[in-house]
């Protein structure tokens, strides 16, 4: 069986060869993926055939976000000049403009079934996650796009991926966005240098037991070719160790393929990112019995800001190296 990596890289290969109508089969296998294959429909779809027990009838089907999962209780297949007929469940790709993260989820699938088995409910399983993962969410705020571009930018400087995906608490909606061998970094993005907002429990974190700062990155639109949080996702998922992981982090975040056309804003960096400890950041200090979930504007003090030998060590801590240009 080969990695992830080199299933996901054939399944793109097969999936990028252009369809050339001649086969009239349901479906033409192009390659085979731990027991599955990768296919394309009669009508050129991206498609993962998982063959089924023979007698295996057919069952309801599932269609969302961009894939759709059908139940053949027979279909003919063709694969090096030779056909045949048989049961098999099938995931299309419905939107051929996805395929790269169609990929992805096609070969974690692919791998899911491998493990548990091909039945009907195993495939089912491991299909519905993804598609509630990845449901389209529509435009999202100025701000929630800004923030996320942030969070992935902070992540995409990291010279091992997988390490800082394993510390991205963005997703969980924790109290720190990344949390690394007992360092918290909470990013923060703006148009307004050192203006941000925060809630009470991202400052109100114990500092006494780890280390926690936030992170100030100054940011402007730009129309020319920067970087979008698309392409940050791309990015990230080309160097990550596992890709379905990170897919999921990702849209756990906020962020479905079919929506990346909502994330059409470029960002660039107008300054060196600033470290603030936690400590040093403005915050309420009192409030009336029963208020919660505070959230407010703060300007941060540039004296207070972290020394250049100290943002050096934590980049190299995030990061591996220092920040990335």
């Amino acid at each position: 069986m080969g990695s992830s990596r080199d299933d996901i890289s054939a399944l793109r290969a097969c999936w990028r060869t252009p369809a050339d109508g001649s086969d009239q089969c349901d479906y033409s296998l192009l390659v085979e993926l731990v027991g599955l294959f990768g296919a394309r429909s009669r009508t050129g779809l991206p498609a993962l055939v998982i063959p089924l027990p023979s007698g295996t009838p057919s069952a309801v089907g599932r269609s969302a976000a961009g894939c759709e999962l059908i139940s053949h209780s027979s279909a003919r297949f063709s694969m090096a000049g030779r056909t045949w007929d048989g049961p098999a469940a099938v995931l299309l790709c419905t939107e051929p403009t996805l395929v790269d993260s169609f990929s992805v989820l096609a070969t974690d699938v692919a791998h899911h079934v491998a493990e548990d088995g091909a039945t009907w409910r195993s495939i089912v399983g491991a299909v519905e996650e993804w598609q509630r993962l990845l449901a389209p969410r529509g435009k999202p705020s100025a701000e929630a796009e800004a923030g996320l571009w942030g969070e992935l930018w902070f992540l995409a400087q990291s010279a091992d991926v997988g390490r800082s995906l394993e510390g991205w608490r963005g997703p969980e909606s924790a109290s720190s966005d990344f949390f690394v061998d007992g360092i918290a970094a909470e990013i923060k993005t703006t148009r307004k240098n050192r203006e941000h907002h925060v809630s009470q429990s991202q400052v109100d974190i114990a500092t006494g037991t780890f280390e926690a700062w936030l992170v100030s990155l100054w940011v402007q639109v730009d129309p020319g070719p920067r970087l979008t949080v698309h392409d940050l996702v791309e990015d990230i998922l080309d160097r990550s160790p596992d890709p379905a992981d990170a897919l999921r982090r990702i849209a756990r975040a906020g962020f479905s393929p079919g929506d990346r056309g909502c994330y059409s804003t470029a960002f660039t960096l107008l300054a060196e990112p600033e470290w603030y400890a936690i400590a040093d950041v403005p915050r309420v200090r009192l409030a009336d019995p029963g208020v919660s979930h505070l959230r407010y504007r703060i300007v941060l003090d540039e004296a207070r800001r972290a020394q250049p030998a100290v943002v050096d060590r934590l980049q190299r801590h995030f990061h591996g190296t220092k920040t990335r240009s």
